[in-house]
């Protein structure tokens, strides 16, 4: 049988098609190994994302017309050596603590009564204001005057250790949890720019020994977290 143009045609098109096919199938197999290495590691890099360490909880919120007192999240689990930031998201200037109080003993309140000697004297500042402090009853002790004033544990940031040692913080403290203490707090924790000049608006802990830590805020008692460390 003779064999038509056409017909040869379409067979030295296919035989070049195939040959164009073979070549470049050959160029792929040719390419070196740690080129597809290297691609490989770079898209992998920019999917690997590493676990913090540092988990951040809201300490109120909500809104100028509705104002949240609570944590949020109100309990957070973490390991041993991770640290937790607290910070207040309010939109008004209502502050909030951070207080892990380990026994009843150790659960301030805003203000206590203090007692001095009667001869001491109270002047007000300024001078002339419209002021002068609480003065209580005291019929255990009539040389002692009672005053009732505010209780500086509950309103800055303190630590108070097994032995009963008080350590001050400063604002914004950052502490380590041994595990030991009796009374940790932050302070009077206020939205940034809400409050007062040098305001502690963060407060940071680090927990080293596995347990269940519970917390409240002094200010609004009914407001608790809990902090679960594996």
């Amino acid at each position: 049988m003779t064999m038509t143009r056409s017909s040869s045609l379409s067979l030295i098109l296919f035989a070049t098609i195939a040959a164009m096919i073979t070549a470049v199938t050959l160029s792929m197999n040719q390419i070196p190994d740690h080129v597809s290495a290297q691609n490989n590691s770079s898209i992998a890099s920019t999917t690997t994302t590493q676990p913090s360490t540092m988990v951040k909880v809201q300490a109120g919120g909500g809104n100028t017309t509705l104002p949240f007192s609570v944590f949020n999240p109100k309990q957070v689990e973490i390991k041993n050596g991770e640290s937790i930031s607290w910070y207040n998201p309010s939109k008004v200037g209502e502050p909030h603590t951070v207080t892990f109080a380990f026994d009843n003993n150790t659960r301030p309140g805003l203000s206590t009564p203090f007692v001095v000697k009667n001869s001491s004297s109270f002047i007000a500042i300024p001078h002339g204001s419209n002021s002068e402090p609480v003065i209580l009853p005291n019929p255990q002790n009539p040389s002692m005057t009672m005053i009732l004033a505010s209780n500086a544990r509950a309103s800055n940031p303190v630590v108070l250790d097994s032995a009963g040692n008080v350590t001050h913080l400063k604002p914004d403290a950052t502490y380590t949890v041994k595990g030991t203490e009796k009374y940790i707090n932050s302070g009077l924790l206020f939205p940034k720019g809400k409050g007062p000049p040098n305001g502690i608006t963060s407060f940071t802990l680090t927990f080293e020994k596995a347990g269940v830590y519970n917390y409240y805020c002094i200010l609004h008692p009914w407001m608790k977290g809990k902090v679960v460390v594996k």
